[in-house]
């Protein structure tokens, strides 16, 4: 005898023309997939100098300090991601990198999961099974070990949070100390302040809340406010986002995407759904809906870096959206459903613990052949090297010193262009050799200044492999 929770789901398998149980498994089966995806060797030259620092933090328990791996820094190191990098930490001492890919694996399905519970909230599983996969594309240029995969679950939950508010009035605290946890995982924490006091804003000036309920709610975003800057790193952290703005024009994640980037295009699909929806349905033209659709749209365009952000947001309004323009029916969750999924995730986990060993437990960067050479190098010993390098050298060998890697945040302008210069062989080149007192240089094979380094009197070439070369000093 069927129920009448089930007969929906049958109407939507029915007219799908898939078989019940298909819809039942899908879910999970699709996360799982996508999940699966990330195991793989780590290329992300962030995710080593995050390890670094958590291993740092387990020692010192210093959140705001100077940079303790490189001899160029000139900004304070702000610890605004702590709380994963203690994570990471952790892992790779009990299983090595590939310890460090599980929890990748562990923390997209974290993600999808986020994304999934926000879209079935408002439609089908098979809708929701769809956005989510569009909307993983669009996060995807930017799932690596690294704690922003916190960012993209916690917006999801955020907007998911506030568009419930923005439909029973009710005020969910629980955003604060969630934003506490947010501040102490990445530096895109505002992002729920932003969706919240957006909400509000809709609300208020729509009149579908009063003007004290308004106020009430804005304690939220306020609370949340006040909740970051009392996470261990203190008030500073309140202003932590802003010491990337300087250089971000030497970021590429922080360009505008390309035209035919998929990351882009996926953001951008869902933005279309939306805005097609609210030209033939009158519910989709709230007040909230399109302002955060243009949040979103806005995220897409300006920066490759925010594109997941955007699809954090667009997919539970794609998921209502997209709902309405099919007319699929709509029931709740079931525990079947949530038992079946969460199986699949365990499943999921099981596989990736028989696969990271054999496939991501050596650096996929690095000049991993000539680790002996680099850990002979007297501890201290100031090294030129390339940006994509200087994560992996603070981890691997804690005996050197960089001049430059992926924490941009931390160089001023003038160095990153000092250290262009450096690499292209450009003019006077060799004054970022003596202003950062380098005493080896690390390069790739196929980099310009390599050849001139070659031929710069004083240095010589101490060994070559693994598609780098290592010079140091004439002399003993």
């Amino acid at each position: 005898m069927r129920t009448r929770a089930e007969e929906p789901e049958i109407e939507l398998a029915r007219r799908s023309g898939l078989p019940p149980w298909l819809l039942l498994v899908l879910p999970g089966l699709v996360m799982s997939f996508l999940a699966l995806r990330v195991v793989a060797p780590v290329t992300d030259p962030d995710t080593y100098w995050h390890i670094a620092s958590g291993d740092h933090l387990r020692r010192t328990w210093d959140f705001v300090l100077d940079d303790p791996f490189g001899a160029s820094a000139e900004k304070p190191w702000i610890l605004n991601q702590w709380l994963p990098q203690l994570a990471m930490s952790l892992a790779d001492d009990l299983a090595g990198l590939a310890g460090v890919v599980w929890l990748t694996v562990l923390g997209t399905l974290g993600v999808l999961a986020a994304y999934y519970v926000a879209c079935r909230r408002r439609a089908s599983t098979l809708v929701a099974t769809l956005v989510v996969a569009v909307a993983f594309l669009a996060t995807s240029g930017s799932i690596a070990p690294r704690p922003q995969l916190v960012t993209f679950a916690l917006t999801a939950v955020a907007t998911d949070a506030w568009l419930r508010t923005a439909e029973d009035h009710k005020p969910r605290w629980w955003l604060i100390p969630l934003t506490w946890l947010w501040a102490c995982s990445h530096g895109m924490w505002f992002m729920g302040i932003v969706i919240g006091a957006t909400t509000v804003f809709a609300l208020a000036v729509s009149r579908r809340v009063g003007l004290r309920a308004a106020l009430r709610l804005a304690l939220i975003p306020i609370g949340s406010l006040v909740a970051a800057a009392v996470t261990p790193v203190g008030p500073i952290l309140l202003t932590s986002p802003l010491q990337v703005s300087g250089v971000t024009a030497y970021i590429t994640e922080w360009q505008p995407p390309g035209a035919n980037d998929p990351a882009f295009l996926a953001a951008l699909g869902l933005v279309v759904i939306v805005v097609v929806d609210a030209a033939r349905h009158r519910e989709g033209r709230a007040l909230q809906v399109l302002l955060l659709t243009v949040l979103a749209f806005v995220l897409a365009v300006t920066y490759a870096r925010t594109a997941g952000v955007a699809a954090a947001i667009m997919a539970p309004l794609t998921a209502t959206a997209l709902t309405r323009l099919s007319r699929q029916p709509v029931r709740s969750i079931s525990h079947r459903e949530n038992l079946v999924s969460a199986g699949s995730a365990v499943v999921a986990l099981a596989v990736a613990a028989v696969m990271v060993p054999a496939i991501a437990g050596r650096p996929g960067l690095g000049a991993n052949a000539l680790d002996a050479e680099i850990a002979a190098l007297p501890s201290g010993t100031v090294v030129c090297n390339d940006w994509l390098d200087g994560g992996w050298l603070i981890w691997k060998h804690p005996n050197v010193r960089v001049t430059m890697d992926s924490r941009v945040e931390l160089y001023s302008g003038e160095h990153i262009r000092s250290y262009s210069a450096f690499l292209n062989a450009r003019p006077r080149w060799e004054n970022y050799l003596k202003a950062n007192r380098c005493s080896a240089v690390l390069l790739r094979t196929h980099t310009p200044v390599a050849d001139a380094t070659v031929a710069r009197a004083g240095w010589r070439v101490l060994a070559t492999a693994d598609s780098h070369v290592l010079y140091v000093p004439l002399g003993p």
